[in-house]
């Protein structure tokens, strides 16, 4: 009985400081919306303060459609193919006046088509533009970087975003971490096989992509509650 009172003291205690820190967080502006407030919790591993309460946005969303509103990218006219979906995103490529749009997800219901990202079944030289946010972590990268290559016009362009530490030289990555639990403990979710250092670039270099990248400021950062210094990668084809 008296260990399960100290359980329930730490638990209430444990509650009183996260509803403290969500009643502390400055208020913080959405790129999507125009939300202007408290954000919530998100995450496998959760974070606090970074879902928009109104358009459901993450922060890594947010950075997308700045870049975008930055110019960094232009989907104008473009055939874009969009793996895994995020209705945040999904809002943003639908604001541009895109040639074809198309939604891909390895399991039906998710998206207008089925595709495995590391065996497209596309023809070569078929689409303009490839979107994948957060979905090169879950799955085979070499194969899937060098898959959307072949699909991809001379020019074309993949936008990528990827969990990355930038102080690791090398991607931490281990086969033998098979488990719900080990992938999640080592990876951040139980679906995650990797978790990229900055030798990202190489891998997408590799695949046969010239690189740019777009990250915030500090003072954008805070504005919109973005996660310090993630970025968006731009990959483009030779022409």
């Amino acid at each position: 009985m008296f260990a399960r009172a100290l359980m329930d003291a730490g638990a209430r205690t444990h509650l009183v400081r996260s509803l403290r820190a969500f009643q502390n967080q400055p208020d913080a502006e959405c790129s999507c919306c125009g939300y202007l407030g408290k954000f919530a919790t998100y995450g496998y591993q959760a974070r606090l303060g970074v879902v928009c309460p109104r358009c459901g946005s993450a922060d890594r969303h947010r950075l997308l459609k700045l870049a975008a509103d930055a110019r960094f990218f232009d989907l104008t006219g473009c055939r874009v193919l969009h793996f895994a979906p995020e209705p945040s995103v999904t809002r943003l490529v639908e604001s541009f006046r895109t040639a074809e749009y198309v939604t891909a997800d390895i399991k039906p219901g998710r998206a207008s088509i089925v595709l495995n990202i590391e065996t497209i079944d596309l023809p070569s030289k078929s689409v303009d533009v490839v979107l994948a946010s957060h979905v090169l972590e879950h799955v085979n990268d070499r194969k899937a970087l060098l898959e959307i290559h072949r699909i991809l016009a001379p020019k074309g362009r993949v936008i990528a975003m990827v969990p990355l530490v930038e102080g690791w030289a090398s991607t931490y990555e281990d086969p033998t971490k098979s488990s719900d639990l080990e992938r999640a403990s080592h990876f951040g979710q139980p679906d995650h096989v990797r978790y990229y250092g900055a030798d990202f670039r190489d891998r997408i270099r590799e695949a046969g992509f010239g690189l740019a990248e777009f990250t915030a400021d500090g003072a954008t950062s805070v504005r919109y509650r973005l996660n310090r210094g993630e970025k968006v990668f731009l990959g483009t084809k030779s022409g």
